[in-house]
């Protein structure tokens, strides 16, 4: 709906001349979710209370079943404060201790993982569904294995296998080099602009793809919307793929200034210090500027929204905003 809604607002401006394709430039950023930082301990705390709050609103509303369980919450939190505390203590017996303490909490969490399946179980036979217990209990199981695996076993666990939030499940690590943040949970977001800072083409990425994947169809969109390819293209060195590609586009687009990555020969120095090149690249510095407007003016730094979709509607909201607000001053 707000793709739409905002596909039709581009529209408006199109027809009303208010912008152009004249220029493209576009960046990709990251938007977070509402998180705290994924520990281990952290995740199995959450694993347990959760599974133990929804296995007493059971025992309380269904009498009938005869559920008896008896949960200790504080000694599990206990378990995951004393890791929390002590993860990153260099003493050789703290360790052997923070290793103990994760098996028994491990243990414990496994325990309720197997109390929520009986009691799920009990629940299908008497004709009852819980559907939160239903959701929960497959992550519960993946935070538990790649906890094992992570601290028990030793393994490393690749980031892509990894669950960083039971609650916000398609939560993804981004590794961006971001001086005071090199790394953030949430998921990328592209961001295209034309001359005039109207941000006419978004994507919000359930899987994070490399940002040279998304210049050709970026590209394709300016053309199917303003039914020509811009005279300008800029974006940041990550776009870039390699001189083919660079070239290809050339063939199409008078002025390509994306700067490319390692050595450069005489030719390739030339282009990159050609006034037209510099002047695209002072136009590509503005997509930072709206991004943080989008970020602070319009509070997208970190969605609040429970889910994947609402994720990405707030996403649509945040650029449906902001070029009614751009709109105003053209």
């Amino acid at each position: 709906a707000l793709e739409q809604m905002n596909a039709v607002l581009t529209h408006y401006a199109l027809t009303e001349e208010m912008i152009s394709g004249e220029k493209q430039r576009m960046d990709t950023t990251v938007v977070e979710t509402n998180i705290h930082y994924p520990t281990d301990s952290s995740l199995l705390n959450d694993s347990f209370r959760t599974v133990a709050r929804l296995v007493r609103a059971v025992q309380k509303e269904l009498p009938q079943l005869g559920l008896n369980h008896r949960f200790h919450d504080k000694k599990v939190k206990k378990l995951a404060s004393y890791i929390a505390r002590n993860a990153s203590s260099k003493s050789k017996k703290t360790k052997r201790k923070v290793t103990q303490f994760y098996a028994t909490l491990i243990q414990r969490v496994s325990w309720i993982l197997g109390v929520g399946r009986q009691v799920e179980d009990r629940l299908d036979q008497a004709g009852y569904t819980v559907e939160a217990l239903s959701h929960y209990l497959p992550l519960v199981a993946r935070i538990v294995d790649q906890a094992d695996r992570r601290v028990l076993k030793g393994e490393t666990v690749p980031p892509d296998e990894k669950l960083y939030s039971l609650f916000e499940e398609h939560t993804e690590l981004i590794v961006r080099g971001k001086a005071g943040k090199p790394i953030e949970f949430g998921h990328k977001i592209l961001v295209a602009q034309t001359g005039e800072k109207f941000i006419h083409h978004y994507a919000v990425m359930e899987k994070k793809i490399e940002d040279k994947e998304l210049l050709k169809p970026a590209v394709k969109v300016h053309k199917k919307l303003f039914g020509q390819y811009p005279n300008v293209l800029s974006t940041d060195k990550g776009f870039y793929e390699s001189m083919q590609q660079i070239e290809g586009l050339e063939e199409k687009i008078a002025v390509v200034s994306i700067a490319k990555k390692g050595r450069r020969t005489q030719a390739e120095y030339e282009r990159e210090t050609s006034d037209t090149f510099n002047d695209g690249q002072r136009f590509r510095a503005g997509s930072e500027g709206s991004i943080s407007v989008l970020k602070r003016a319009i509070k997208l730094g970190k969605c609040f929204f429970k889910g994947f979709k609402n994720y990405a509607a707030s996403v649509g909201f945040a650029v449906l905003c902001h070029n009614l607000v751009l709109l105003t001053r053209l």
